[in-house]
């Protein structure tokens, strides 16, 4: 058969190219044509012998020429034939060679997937199924990229089983020539990547594992809680467990024994769990637990982990103690790891609140507290400039003419939304966000600014403003002071700025103090009483007026103990000349109490609530603004104190 032809598009002919097959019977043609001749001459040759017929000179001529033909095309041939087989063995070699270089391996696979032709390097799969060679848990997906057409180019991964040979694990590509009469079979072309995949282990190994314990980290922790909510896995709680004490153990014994001390930690916990809980490492002192059981289950566990933890831990610098809270956050169907997460810590702080040794569980009260601190966190930001903080004012009774001698500038946030918002709820969360200073400046302005023009239409009266150590440690409250004094024209003798004894501490506070003191602003030593405050310390501190704490005064009207301490207080301030002011009087008979000791100044409830400006302006007009329980007090003015009683600023 001829070569097909087609007509251009010029209309000329011209041949198709050729096909393999085409090719093979061209060269078959070649070979036999003169073989045909030879045949066709040596049969005429015998017929003409048999026949006693003689044979022409030109048939001999033929048969001699047949002859030489043949013996050419035998020749030709088998140079042909050799050139081919050399040609053929070096394309075997080089293929080999690529087969082979750099871990490359290149299997054939037929109709049912079993391996054909391999690299010698895993020559013991040949003629197994290939997805049988593979662990159990990746057959299937196997079968699915090799059987279902894939997107050229796309990569996968194969893992083959540890008693077929190395390479172990493949970075393959196929290609499907099943189609191709030459090769009929899938190709698979894989790079060994065994060992950048035990690289990619170790490395997985280190992102999920704490260095020091063992234990799992927190990316390790938050992957297995997602695993477990998204199979619903029922009666699964998470254990936040904070460890107390490791900063003292640092500051005492140094890191090595605190990591002694961790480890062990760890060793407990995992000792104390069960089998199938999951102890985590988070935080420095944070471990978590990942446990099953019913909710009386999951709080003995806690009771177990918090009482081997309280246990003494030997180490080389000798026993260390610890001790820990707890907070218990259920998994709950819906839930996010994420979410579970905050809800434990939400419920360790509850516990951490509650002092050591406390186990919480979470509660949806813990969230609401939570987001309301976060709007107040939020609001607080631009409320002096919405007009949302006012000042309350505390009238300060002088105790032997029985009126008005000052006044406490309280600060009050009316919430557009909230409503009015205890201080004691909303100075923390300014103190937090770093507002404190700021409001503080305010206060000042504005106390300073209304103290003149009552003063204007009334008595002299002095004002009381409570600054924080954060304004002390800014290096501000001078300036401030100064600032707010030339701003208001009241004169520094008229004002008087309280701070907490713990505030007094350190030689640059002591400094700004002084120069308070030597402008003529008076200092005063606020909460005296509560916490660790001494007799000892007292007349060396540089200060003008000392306030009673208020948890003294409450039991000053029973207790002789602290009515000595009220006594020798007030004795003391007629020794050096301080005055001492009673916070927080309540009852009858507190105030006859204070009388007899020679107390100067009180203020609280008995004597009147915190008012607004109107209703001190209407008292200190009342009067000669006289007040003592029995006469008529202010009216109620818009703004009130919480049940607790006043707050001061910090």
């Amino acid at each position: 058969m001829e070569p097909t032809r087609r007509r251009s598009v010029s209309g000329e002919r011209r041949a198709a190219p050729a096909t393999a097959v085409d090719r093979a019977r061209l060269h078959l043609r070649g070979r036999l044509a003169p073989q045909l001749a030879l045949v066709a001459a040596a049969l005429a040759l015998l017929g003409a012998a048999a026949l006693s017929v003689d044979v022409p000179p030109v048939a001999g001529a033929a048969l001699a020429g047949c002859l030489a033909l043949t013996a050419l095309q035998r020749s030709l041939a088998a140079r042909v034939e050799a050139r081919d087989t050399a040609r053929l063995r070096r394309s075997e070699a080089v293929h080999r060679a690529l087969a082979t270089a750099e871990g490359d391996v290149v299997l054939t696979l037929d109709g049912d997937l079993r391996v054909r032709q391999v690299t010698p390097a895993l020559s013991g799969l040949l003629g197994h199924p290939l997805t049988g060679c593979v662990p159990a848990e990746d057959a299937a997906e196997v079968c699915a990229w090799l059987t279902d057409p894939q997107p050229a180019g796309a990569r996968h991964t194969l893992r083959l089983l540890p008693d077929t040979g190395l390479p172990q694990v493949l970075e393959t590509t196929v290609s499907d020539l099943r189609a191709d009469p030459d090769v009929r079979a899938l190709v698979v072309h894989g790079r060994d990547v065994t060992a950048r995949d035990d690289r990619e282990r170790e490395l997985r190994a280190l992102a999920y594992a704490d260095p020091l314990t063992g234990l799992p980290n927190r990316a390790a922790q938050e992957r297995s809680v997602h695993a477990c909510l998204t199979a619903g896995t029922a009666d699964l709680t998470l254990l936040l467990v904070e460890v107390h004490g490791l900063r003292a153990v640092h500051e005492d014994a140094g890191r090595v024994v605190v990591d002694a001390a961790l480890v062990e930690v760890a060793r407990r916990l995992r000792a104390t769990v069960r089998g199938s809980d999951e102890v985590s490492r988070v935080d420095a002192e944070l471990f978590t637990v990942l446990a099953s059981g019913t909710t009386a289950e999951v709080g003995r566990l806690a009771a177990r982990c918090l009482a081997v933890l309280e246990a003494p831990i030997v180490t080389d610098a000798g026993l260390v103690d610890l001790s820990a809270v707890v907070g218990l956050a259920p998994l709950s169907a819906g839930s996010t790891a994420a979410e579970v997460q905050d809800h434990a810590e939400l419920a360790l702080a509850d516990a951490r609140s509650a002092g050591t040794g406390s186990v919480h569980r979470y509660r949806p009260e813990l969230t609401a507290v939570r987001d309301r601190r976060d709007q107040l966190r939020h609001d607080l930001v631009g409320a002096r400039d919405r007009g949302e903080l006012e000042l309350a004012w505390l009238p300060v009774v002088d105790l032997t003419e029985r009126r008005v001698a000052g006044v406490e500038a309280l600060m009050r946030w009316r919430h557009p939304d909230l409503g009015d918002v205890p201080p004691e709820e909303f100075l923390p969360v300014a103190a937090r966000a770093g507002l404190t200073v700021d409001l503080q400046r305010w206060v000042l302005q504005e106390a300073t600014r209304a103290v003149v023009r009552l003063s204007q239409s009334g008595p002299a009266l002095r004002l009381g403003v409570n600054v924080s150590a954060a304004h002390l440690a800014a290096g501000t409250l001078v300036a401030d002071v100064t600032r707010a004094l030339a701003d208001s024209g009241l004169p520094p003798e008229h004002l008087v700025v309280e701070l907490a004894e713990s505030a007094l501490s350190g030689p640059r506070v002591r400094d700004d103090v002084s120069a308070l003191r030597l402008m003529g602003v008076h200092v005063a030593l606020d909460d005296f009483g509560r916490g660790a405050s001494s007799l000892a310390g007292l007349g060396r501190l540089p200060v003008d007026v000392i306030k009673l704490d208020r948890s003294l005064l409450s039991r000053i009207d029973r207790d002789p103990y602290v009515r000595a301490v009220c006594a020798a207080v007030v004795a003391l301030g007629g020794t050096l000349g301080v005055d001492v002011v009673a916070e927080g009087v309540e009852t009858v008979g507190q105030l006859a109490v204070l009388q007899n000791l020679g107390c100067g100044f009180a203020q609280g409830f008995l004597l009147s609530r915190p008012v607004g400006l109107t209703a001190l302006t209407e008292l200190l007009e009342a009067d000669g603004g006289r007040l003592w329980p029995g006469v008529p007090g202010p009216p109620s003015g818009p703004v009130a104190a919480p049940a607790s009683g006043p707050v001061a600023l910090l």
